[in-house]
């Protein structure tokens, strides 16, 4: 039976990247979906996430997800989620 990684929590548990894509620029940033759940709730749906581009302000973000395999990817530049006061 196949199931489908819908929730961070799944996600984080199968150690995927998430990837937020602009739609308007074409700019990526690429999350590690354990951060996301620590930050937004391991039940959160992936799809509800509110990314916003920082080169246009475009919040018309395509989301999907890709596998990281640390042992073979040389360099991924990984943002983190933060609260700034």
């Amino acid at each position: 039976m196949v199931r489908t990684v819908d929730t961070l929590g799944k996600a984080a548990y199968h150690n995927l990247l998430v990837v937020a894509e602009c739609r308007q620029c074409g700019r990526r940033a690429k999350f590690l979906a354990e951060d996301l759940a620590r930050y937004y709730y391991s039940d959160r749906k992936i799809r509800s996430l509110p990314f916003k581009c920082r080169e246009c302000d475009a919040m018309d973000c395509k989301i999907s997800l890709t596998e990281y395999l640390n042992d073979r990817t040389r360099e991924v530049v990984v943002w983190r989620p933060m609260k700034i006061r």
